[in-house]
């Protein structure tokens, strides 16, 4: 049980995130597709990703093993909109971020795997990490992110009518059946059977709904406990977990369209592949063929463009999004 102890400045900064982002739900899925339970929801999904992965990704089990805790590498990554900001942020956190990571993973499972020992000193082993990672996010999860985004827009909103109707304590009690408020304490039964007490110390909580926890799950920084955050499941209906497993245009159509690369190019776009290294890398064509692609949809009115900090990035438009067949998600 972990209990997260309120002050009134707290309550007074409680906040709701839609998402932690494409690369944290992808991270979050790692569980969920090891598991066996809601097979409804997420049966069909887990026999299709299984199918597609080979040993270059089994790494993935190190960094989710079988018994919690996992190596919180979301943590690292932050809220990111789209997997080029979290990948930023993930490179570049700081050394002690990283081994206090480390130390907590090896303080419960004895050991830190190999793949993992050299994060904190090495930009290389964390970019073949991250490109690990942003590969798995491809094949399990971008191809679904439109549904899925929408899914948690429309939680968040949620949250927002009983926030406003029923005030903080409406929106605590209302989260989660394994989530229980008695002021000024929330107590949360949690996946990894911990016991905790969690002092927020006028830091407030952040709350985050997610497609692929199905246990509330605290996270905070290893270095600042007082610095967390809340992950509770959304809900999820069969029709509507059918409905994103389902979402999207035929991609046989799409191509005769657009031409096949240039349809790949949007498709991966709107799947939250965003800057011209990562479309390049996906595609396996070169940085000058996905500009010049990009320049067309652009032209056409299917994309747009904006450059942050040294990348180019990428986003579908409504017209595009309609062309896909998915629903715009703001």
């Amino acid at each position: 049980m972990h209990r997260i102890h309120f002050t009134t400045a707290d309550l007074a900064r409680v906040r709701v995130a839609s998402t932690l982002g494409p690369m944290g739900e992808a991270l979050f899925s790692l569980t969920t597709l090891r598991g066996r339970s809601e097979k409804t929801l997420f049966g069909a999904w887990r026999r299709r990703v299984r199918g597609a992965l080979d040993a270059r990704f089994a790494v993935l089990a190190a960094i989710a093993p079988a018994r919690p805790p996992r190596f919180d590498m979301a943590i690292l990554a932050a809220p990111g909109r789209d997997l080029a900001e979290s990948a930023e942020a993930f490179l570049s956190s700081p050394r002690p971020a990283v081994q206090a990571e480390l130390d907590h993973y090896a303080g419960h499972h004895a050991r830190v795997p190999a793949a993992l020992a050299g994060l904190v000193d090495s930009l290389a082993v964390r970019r073949e990490l991250l490109a690990t990672v942003e590969a798995y996010h491809h094949a399990a999860v971008g191809p679904h992110w439109t549904g899925i985004r929408a899914h948690l827009d429309a939680e968040r909103a949620r949250s927002g009518t009983i926030l406003l109707d029923q005030g903080v304590d409406g929106l605590l009690s209302s989260l989660h059946p394994s989530i229980r408020w008695t002021s000024p304490t929330l107590h949360v039964r949690c996946s990894d059977h911990l016991d905790a007490d969690l002092f927020l110390d006028g830091q407030g909580l952040l709350l985050v709904p997610s497609f692929f926890v199905r246990t509330p799950t605290v996270m905070y920084d290893a270095t600042d406990p007082a610095d967390c955050m809340l992950l509770y499941p959304v809900t999820v209906g069969p029709d509507q977990a059918t409905g994103i497993w389902a979402g999207g245009a035929s991609k046989g159509a799409l191509a005769n369209l657009l031409g096949r690369t240039r349809a790949s190019v949007l498709t991966a776009i709107a799947d939250g592949v965003v800057t011209t290294g990562a479309l390049a890398r996906r595609l396996d064509v070169s940085s000058a063929a996905v500009s010049q692609h990009t320049a067309v949809l652009r032209e056409a009115g299917l994309i747009t463009t904006r450059r942050h900090h040294s990348s180019v990035l990428h986003n579908p438009t409504q017209v595009g999004l309609t062309l896909l067949d998915r629903r715009e998600t703001g």
